[in-house]
C-alpha cells in the first residue's frame, strides 16, 4: 500500500528553504519520470520455420529467446524447439495447436525457453502471452488439463518468482491457443531473465516436468517490455538541472 504525506502549506513564518524547495522538485520529477517500459508484441512471423537445438538463440527486436535443454550433459543443437507454420498445423508431426494461421514457437522434449532483454544487463517484464500445450501424438486422448506451463522470472540476484497457468485438452479434437494474462504483481517486476518450461499431465490429474519428454508447448504474442534507456538519460538530465539552478540561487 502506497503512504501518502500531505505537506505543510508554507507561510511567511516558516517559508520553503531553497534546499527543501530542490528537494520537492526531485521528487516530484522522480515520480513524472520513473523508468517507463513500453510493451512489446513478440512474435514469430518474420521468422523462417526452423528448428532450434539447445543454446540456439532467436534475436526479436529487443528481446532474446534462447532454447535449453533441461538434461545434463546436453549437447549443443540437442532439439527442443521449432518455429512452425499456423497454416499447416500438421507439418509439426504431433498435435499442434489449430487456431493460429501466423508464425509461432514450439517448446519440445521438455525444452526451456528464456527471454532476455537483447542488452546484457538490462531487465525484462511479461504481461502475457497465447500458449497451448502440444500432444504427442494425434488420436491419443488427453485429460482436460492436459499439462501446465510455468513462467519462472530471476532477479540479478539469482533469486526467482514463478506463476503456473493451465493449458486445455483438446477442443473439438485439436488443441487450441488460448490467452493467458500475468497476474498485476508479476506482470510490475523487472526481472534480469524469464523461463518458460512445460509440465504434461494424465488423466489421474498428476503433472510433472522434465521426465518424459512430453512437456511440449506453443508460444506466441508474448506481450513483455524492458525500460527505456532515454527515460533514465532524462531524469539524470533532469535532476542535474535542478542542482545547477540550486547552486546559481545560493551564489546570488
Amino acid at each position: 500500500m502506497t503512504r501518502i504525506v500531505h505537506p505543510k502549506a508554507a507561510s511567511a513564518t516558516s517559508p520553503f528553504s531553497a534546499k527543501q524547495l530542490t528537494g520537492a522538485v526531485i521528487l516530484a520529477l522522480s515520480a513524472a519520470c520513473a523508468p517507463a517500459a513500453m510493451a512489446d508484441v513478440i512474435n514469430f512471423d518474420h521468422l523462417d520455420s526452423q528448428f532450434v537445438g539447445h543454446g540456439d538463440a532467436l534475436e526479436i527486436g529487443k528481446f532474446l529467446l534462447t532454447g535449453a535443454s533441461n538434461v545434463a550433459g546436453a549437447n549443443y543443437g540437442d532439439l527442443v524447439g521449432a518455429v512452425f507454420d499456423g497454416k499447416d498445423p500438421d507439418a509439426c508431426g504431433m498435435a499442434c495447436p489449430t487456431n493460429n494461421t501466423s508464425n509461432y514457437y514450439a517448446s519440445l522434449n521438455d525444452g526451456i525457453v528464456y527471454l532476455d532483454p537483447l542488452n546484457p544487463g538490462g531487465s525484462v517484464s511479461l504481461q502475457g502471452f497465447d500458449a497451448s500445450f502440444i500432444g504427442y501424438a494425434q488420436g491419443i486422448t488427453y485429460p482436460a488439463v492436459a499439462g501446465l506451463l510455468r513462467v519462472q522470472g530471476f532477479y540479478a540476484d539469482g533469486s526467482s518468482l514463478y506463476e503456473t497457468y493451465q493449458l486445455g485438452g483438446p477442443v473439438g479434437g485439436s488443441f487450441q491457443f488460448q490467452r493467458y494474462n500475468t497476474s498485476a504483481s508479476f506482470g510490475s517486476q523487472q526481472f534480469a531473465s524469464l523461463a518458460f518450461f512445460g509440465f504434461t499431465c494424465n488423466t489421474a490429474g498428476s503433472c510433472n516436468a522434465f521426465t518424459t519428454n512430453k512437456g511440449q508447448f506453443a508460444l506466441d504474442n508474448i506481450v513483455a517490455s524492458v525500460p527505456e534507456p532515454s527515460t533514465y538519460a532524462m531524469l539524470l538530465l533532469g535532476l542535474a538541472g535542478i542542482g545547477f539552478a540550486a547552486r546559481r540561487r545560493q551564489q546570488a
